[in-house]
């Protein structure tokens, strides 16, 4: 049985505001061992659960947070900043389930340092109509592939938001938000406990969970931090710039791979932009 894993950063125990994350700066490495113990607990509960293949996404930043002799040796990393498909890439090789552990809200909505793949770059990211974050496009990207979303782990607000548009995901809370940089944090030592229980019954109760699926046609509506984002966003074919909100721009795909795949691709574009007025 083959599970993957996708781990970020912003949603993983004992994180609580945005220095912690960011790779040169003094909490960093805390941030590393927390990411460790909680894939390491997310592994183990997949490993009792019968996964004898399982492969972790390191999806933070520049996917070079996680280091190999630390994890759990039943388990591969894939590692690097030039994936395809950056977050859900692996998922193409096709699994049994999917996790993703230490994820977080998408921008605007309550949650520790809640925001949308590039910091500062995406306001808003709708697919038909529904405000999208991290969690829910990585998740149909599997479901696409006709992986089901077993388990997601970050804070409060993410379980929350994830049991309601993710029917049957099982989730853990690692922490309660309090705003967007400050949380009450449960010990590492009891979150993976947690992890480790909560991973091998989702693996379990694989069958009975639907992979997600967005339908078709599959429609984005990317709203990013200025109008020449929007404008370099448009240098990708098939984007098409909102006549009226010049930070804003529509893509219409025939299935939600294409559509992601041309998201990252507008990002790429356009994020590194940074508006100095």
């Amino acid at each position: 049985m083959k599970v993957y894993i996708s781990v970020d950063a912003e949603g993983i125990s004992g994180i609580f505001k945005l220095t912690q994350v960011l790779p040169g700066k003094p909490d960093y490495g805390f941030l590393r061992s927390m990411m460790t113990s909680d894939v390491n607990a997310a592994i183990r509960g997949a490993a009792a659960a019968g996964a004898d293949e399982i492969l972790v996404n390191d999806s933070h930043n520049l996917g070079d947070n996680l280091v190999i002799d630390q994890l759990d040796p039943r388990a591969t990393l894939l590692s690097g900043a030039d994936k395809p498909l950056i977050m859900a890439e692996g998922l193409e090789r096709g699994f049994d389930a999917a996790m993703l552990v230490g994820y977080h809200c998408p921008k605007g909505f309550k949650g520790i340092i809640s925001h949308t793949f590039f910091y500062g770059a995406v306001l808003d990211a709708k697919i038909n109509g529904v405000s999208f974050g991290e969690a829910d496009i990585v998740g149909h990207v599997a479901g696409h592939f006709g992986t089901p979303l077993v388990m997601v782990t970050g804070d409060d607000c993410l379980a929350a938001r994830c049991q309601q548009l993710m029917p049957g995901v099982h989730t853990v809370a690692t922490k309660e938000c309090i705003g967007n940089g400050t949380a009450i944090c449960r010990h590492p030592s009891l979150t993976a406990v947690d992890i480790e229980k909560t991973a091998e019954a989702a693996v379990r109760d694989r069958a009975n969970i639907k992979p997600l699926r967005a339908g078709s046609p599959v429609r984005l509506e990317l709203t990013l931090a200025s109008a020449t984002m929007a404008q370099l966003a448009c240098n990708i074919s098939g984007f098409k710039a909102d006549p009226e909100r010049h930070n804003t721009v529509h893509y219409e795909g025939k299935d939600f791979l294409e559509v992601y795949t041309a998201f990252v691709s507008a990002l790429r574009q356009s994020a590194y932009f940074k508006d100095m007025a």
